[in-house]
């Protein structure tokens, strides 16, 4: 028995728009992050899931319910995102800052007291796999956890033994994500953009 795994990105935050680092800070929905997400239920192709998980901050618990409105999320702090801690509200102006700001923080290099690359990693590896194997364990084939970019990207780097940079390469839109395939010992076997 295999498990299909679908990781979806939140829908637009006030803080995406604002190009802030809002890790586990609350930031709503924008009006027009809402819309799109209610868009894309009707235009994308979501796996059917038998279980819905989603990170206890905001933006994803309302993500949750636009996409999958006839299900109730479990709620788990195991899918919050990085932990920014006293940069979180930092304001990125320019791309090259952005880009200059996670160049440091795939390479370990903190600007202040911010959880990096590698405890990210860490976390995310044993969230995912743990995930799996608990789904596998009670016979689920398919889930899906609404959740963050950044952890996302990082998950997918540890799962796959992806370079880390790849992390700036990586792009996932709000309101999509990726399909894992974990096989029946809970390893990963393959994943593809949704």
């Amino acid at each position: 028995m295999s498990l299909s795994l679908t990781l979806v990105r939140h829908g637009e935050s006030e803080a995406n728009v604002a190009h802030m680092l809002s890790g586990w800070m609350d930031v709503p929905l924008t009006e027009r992050g809402r819309h799109e997400l209610e868009d894309l239920r009707l235009s994308v192709d979501y796996p059917k899931a038998e279980i819905l998980f989603s990170s206890p901050l905001q933006r994803c618990r309302d993500t949750a319910a636009i996409l999958f409105p006839d299900m109730l999320p479990i709620v788990s702090d195991r899918f919050k995102e990085i932990d920014f801690r006293s940069l979180e509200g930092t304001i990125l102006h320019s791309k090259e800052e952005i880009r200059s700001y996670f160049v440091d923080w795939v390479a370990d290099r903190p600007r202040k007291d911010e959880e990096t690359f590698t405890p990210v990693a860490r976390r995310m590896g044993v969230t995912l796999e743990t995930t799996a194997r608990d789904c596998l364990e009670k016979g689920i084939r398919s889930a899906t956890v609404v959740m963050h970019s950044g952890i996302m990207r990082v998950g997918l780097i540890t799962l796959f033994g992806m370079p880390r940079e790849d992390f700036n390469r990586m792009s996932v839109a709000n309101g999509r994500g990726v399909v894992i395939t974990f096989d029946d010992d809970a390893r990963p076997l393959q994943w593809r953009w949704l």
